[in-house]
């Protein structure tokens, strides 16, 4: 009710009524207040409410209107319009000095709801206010004031979601701008590895290779610096061919540190963690490391009869890897290995370490256990005893 201000009942220049509606009950936010059974008169410019028995007239800008809602009248109450208001910067004397609610209703006991609805919305929606200058209410839909009770309403929320999404997209774009200068830096980063690693190689005499070696993988683990992309290239096989190259050489030291042998999921994993943001395909990176063999590479793909695929080196004797498991299973020979036993000793994913011991029971070099406890595999003592 804070908004209402005391106004004469004549019209100012350029002020037209719009239409009115009789038996109007005035409420403050949820609260009932005395004025009731008043004409309610609706120009361009404001809201009028005046008993017959008043000389005077409480008035409302329409500029102050947020949001107009309407509500259902009951079996025992009637329709009401409900009107989100904005807080003025500056009050002519009303009938309240101040209120804790930032909405009034408009009961319309004698009907006419829905058709003065429609007729406010279309006077808040022409904004006549701004095109004739009114002595009234500066507008002002600016914060509202402390302790006031807030009622949304439909408009606040959908204001709300969309400042929220304003706010999202321009963060958005501020982290992907921090993300090109840390690529930038990346590259820088990649580059100045490989100087300091050529001028450690030249001091030969005071830094050991094996620590060369180790620095430099250290600096090049960074990432790549200039990362083959499918646009740079004509042709799929082109493409493929050139990527092959990449994932030998950023991948060469790492699957020969993993024993000479990498799974693909990891070779996935790796390649991509090392291009940033522009990453590559499953499809992709097994088509590349396919040709590997053909280019020539040290590298290249091998399918295990369950279906697992591996990155490993060309030269890798597959006898020599049956006996190192042998080895693990003669130093259990009582308790038996499992597939998770064979990968913390040896350091290797679990599902390479399960292949491996069923590659050495097709060599007849293991035999297999399952029982409640699960799958353990023991060396063949009836091959090497006969």
């Amino acid at each position: 009710m804070d908004r209402w201000y005391w106004c004469d009942s004549s019209l100012t220049s350029g002020e037209a009524v719009s239409t009115t509606a009789n038996g109007i009950r005035l409420y403050d936010g949820e609260k009932r207040t005395g004025y009731d059974d008043g004409r309610l008169t609706l120009t361009g410019q404001r809201l009028l409410w005046r008993h017959e028995s008043q000389s005077s007239s409480l008035g409302l800008h329409l500029s102050l209107v947020v949001l107009v809602e309407e509500e259902a009248g009951g079996f025992t109450s009637s329709p009401k319009l409900v009107l989100h208001l904005a807080q003025p910067s500056s009050q002519p004397a009303g009938p309240v000095a101040s209120s804790f609610s930032s909405y009034i209703k408009l009961s319309f006991r004698q009907g006419g709801c829905s058709c003065f609805h429609q007729a406010l919305q279309k006077a808040i929606g022409d904004r006549e206010w701004e095109k004739v200058a009114v002595p009234s209410l500066p507008s002002s839909h600016g914060k509202q004031s402390k302790g006031k009770t807030i009622h949304t309403g439909i408009l606040g929320i959908e204001r709300a979601i969309q400042a929220k999404q304003e706010e999202t997209n321009q963060n958005i774009s501020r982290a992907f701008e921090d993300l090109k200068n840390l690529m930038s830096l990346a590259k820088d980063m990649v580059s100045l590895s490989k100087s300091i690693s050529n001028k450690i190689k030249e001091h030969s005499g005071e830094v050991s290779s094996d620590d060369t070696t180790q620095f430099r993988s250290y600096l090049l683990s960074l990432g790549i610096d200039d990362p083959v992309t499918r646009e740079t290239y004509g042709s799929a096989t082109e493409y493929h061919h050139h990527l092959a190259k990449e994932i030998f050489q950023a991948l060469e030291d790492p699957v020969k540190e993993a024993g000479g042998v990498m799974l693909l999921s990891e070779v996935y994993c790796r390649i991509n963690r090392a291009r940033g943001l522009q990453l590559l395909s499953p499809e992709d990176v097994m088509h590349a490391c396919q040709v590997m063999k053909k280019l020539g590479f040290p590298l290249n793909l091998h399918t295990f009869e369950s279906g697992v695929q591996v990155v490993q080196t060309a030269g890798l004797d597959q006898e020599k890897v049956v006996q190192a498991t042998v080895e693990v299973l003669k130093g259990r020979e009582f308790d038996g290995v499992s597939a998770g036993d064979l990968a913390r000793e040896c350091g290797m994913p679990l599902l390479l370490a399960q292949e491996r011991l069923l590659q050495a029971e097709r060599c007849a070099e293991a035999v297999r256990d399952e029982s409640s406890e699960g799958l353990r595999f023991f060396p063949n003592l009836f091959f090497t005893r006969s």
